[in-house]
């Protein structure tokens, strides 16, 4: 059976502590940003099921989180009724 503690000793990371703590930064920053335009992309889809009306593109839009600037597409639909409450 696999030791997984048994290498650590004698292996040494190449990645010192601050840029693992930026790449993981940046590894959460892209995927809030992922999970915040699925969300976009439902939440619009959801309202124009019970609204009516249809899709006309998207504009963009940053917004500042805990983890730094992410860059969203924001959908629109053609009577320009749908907004996002949580943005």
């Amino acid at each position: 059976m696999f030791n997984r503690g048994a290498h650590l000793g004698t292996r040494r990371c190449p990645v010192d502590q601050d840029t693992l703590r930026i790449l993981l930064r940046e590894a959460v920053r892209e995927t809030v940003a992922e999970v915040l335009q699925t969300v976009l992309e439902l939440d619009r889809t959801a309202f124009l099921q019970v609204h009516g009306g249809r899709r006309n593109g998207y504009y963009p839009r940053k917004l500042e989180t805990t983890f730094g600037q992410v860059d969203l597409k924001v959908p629109r639909d053609r009577e320009s009724r749908y907004y996002p409450a949580f943005l």
